[in-house]
C-alpha cells in the first residue's frame, strides 16, 4: 500500500464487498504487535520471562520484514525492544541484589550502552557492550563502590547474557574494571586513548564513540559527551588513527567489478555486509560528526545533520542512507533465514546467491562505501599521508 500510495484497500468476499481496510488500521495492527512485547517486558518479574520474550523478537522481525516500511524504522524498534528488555533485566538483577542484602552506595551512576546499541541500529543478535560512569565521589568511597558493583556487575553480565544478549568477546562489559569508573577516571582514560593512539586503544574508541544512556543517571552520560568533545579538541590528530583502523580494509570489489570473497575456512566463498561494507559508512560518517562537534544517535540521523551543516550535498547523502539501507536489508534478511534453519544469525552473505538486481544493488553500495572511505581519507589525512 505504501509503494503504490494506497490508503484504503476493499475488502471483498466471494465477489461481495465486506468492509475497507485502512493504512491507519494496517498501522495500528503492526505497533501492537511491537506493544504487546513491550507490555510484557515491563510486566515480567523474573529473568526467565525476558528470555523467553526474548526469543519473541525474531517473530516480530519476520513479520515486519514481511510488511513494506523502511528497514532504517524496523532497525529502530528492534533497538527499543531491546533497550527495554535490557532496562528490565537491569532492575530484576538489581531488586535480587538487594533482597539479599546488599545496600547500593550512595552515590548517582548510569549504565550506558555502546556500538550498535548507543546508535539504536541493533539487529537480531547483538552482543553486549555496556559500561558503568559513576560521580566523582571521595577516593574514601572507592572500597564501598567496589563492594557493591563488583559483583553486581558480574550478575549484570551474567543476565544480559542469559537472556539473550552474548557476551562481548573484546569484553566491553561492566564487568570489566575498563569500562567502570568516575567521571574523572573517564576523563583521563579517553585523553590516554588520544593522546597514546596505539591499536587497541583506537579499536576501543569506535566502540565506544557510539555511547548512549541505558538506565541511571542520564545526565552523567551528557557530561562524559562533554569530556569527550574536549578530549578530541585538544588531539585533532586522533581523527587520523580512527581513519587508519578502517584503511585496514576495503569493499570487496575487484577492477573488473567482482566480488572479492573471503578465503577463511570459516567464510571462505562469502563476504561481510558489515565489516566490509557497512562499517565504513558507519564509522566515516561518525568521524565526520565528531570533527563538527554536535550529537546525533543513529547513522541516518547523522547523515542528515552532516547535510544540514554542508559536510555532505544532499546526492551523496541520499547516495549513503541508499547503500546503508541495503546493507540493513540485506543483513536482516540473512539473519531471519539462518534463524529460520536453526542456525546463528551472521552478516556474512554468498553474493552469488542473490538476484542479478541484488547484487548490482549491492556492487552499488560497496561502491558508495568505498568512496566515503577515499573522501574521508583526502579530509583526514591531510598533512599526515
Amino acid at each position: 500500500m505504501l509503494r503504490h500510495k494506497i490508503k484504503h484497500v476493499p475488502v471483498v468476499d466471494r465477489g461481495e464487498f465486506v468492509g475497507m481496510v485502512t493504512l491507519h488500521d494496517l498501522m495500528r495492527y503492526r505497533s501492537q504487535k511491537s506493544m504487546l512485547i513491550l507490555g510484557r517486558v515491563k510486566d515480567a518479574e523474573t529473568i526467565e520471562e525476558l528470555t523467553l520474550i526474548r526469543k519473541e523478537v525474531f517473530k516480530l522481525a519476520k513479520a515486519l520484514m514481511s510488511e513494506v516500511r523502511s528497514h532504517f524504522e524496523m532497525v529502530e524498534i528492534l533497538s527499543y525492544i531491546h533497550h527495554c528488555l535490557l532496562q528490565r533485566c537491569f532492575d530484576l538483577v538489581l531488586e535480587e541484589t538487594i533482597r539479599q542484602g546488599e545496600t547500593p552506595p550512595d552515590i548517582r551512576f548510569c549504565l550506558f550502552i555502546m556500538g550498535s546499541g548507543g546508535r539504536r541500529e541493533m539487529l537480531l543478535l547483538p552482543d553486549q557492550d555496556n559500561g558503568f560512569i559513576y560521580e566523582d565521589f571521595p577516593d574514601s568511597m572507592q572500597e564501598e563502590v567496589d563492594a557493591f558493583f563488583i559483583p553486581f556487575a558480574e550478575k549484570l553480565v551474567e543476565a544480559f547474557d542469559e537472556i539473550g544478549y552474548p557476551r562481548c568477546n573484546g569484553e566491553v562489559m561492566v564487568n570489566n574494571p575498563l569500562w567502570r569508573g568516575r567521571l574523572k577516571d573517564w576523563q583521563a582514560r579517553v585523553s590516554d586513548w588520544m593522546e597514546v593512539p596505539e591499536p587497541k586503544k583506537v579499536m576501543y574508541s569506535t566502540i565506544f564513540f557510539d555511547f548512549m544512556s541505558l538506565t541511571g543517571d542520564a545526565s552523567l552520560c551528557q557530561d562524559l559527551r562533554g569530556v569527550v568533545k574536549k578530549a578530541l579538541a585538544r588531539n585533532p590528530g586522533f581523527m587520523y588513527f580512527l581513519l587508519e583502523n578502517d584503511l585496514k580494509a576495503k569493499p570487496p570489489l575487484g577492477l573488473l567489478g567482482r566480488f572479492v570473497l573471503d578465503k577463511t575456512p570459516e567464510h571462505k566463498g562469502e563476504i561481510s555486509l558489515k565489516l566490509a561494507g557497512s562499517i565504513f559508512i558507519v564509522d566515516c560518517v561518525r568521524m565526520f560528526l565528531l570533527e563538527l562537534g554536535v550529537d546525533a544517535t543513529t547513522t541516518v540521523d547523522r547523515i542528515d545533520t552532516l547535510l544540514k551543516n554542508n559536510v555532505l550535498n544532499q546526492e551523496t547523502a541520499e547516495h549513503l542512507k541508499a547503500a546503508l539501507e541495503a546493507f540493513t536489508f540485506l543483513r536482516l534478511r540473512r539473519e531471519i533465514e539462518l534463524i529460520d534453519q536453526g542456525r546463528e544469525p551472521s552478516h556474512y552473505i554468498d553474493p552469488y546467491a542473490l538476484t542479478k538486481n541484488e547484487q548490482e544493488i549491492l556492487k552499488e553500495a560497496f561502491r558508495v562505501a568505498g568512496k566515503l572511505q577515499d573522501s574521508a581519507r583526502r579530509h583526514f589525512g591531510q598533512g599526515i599521508l
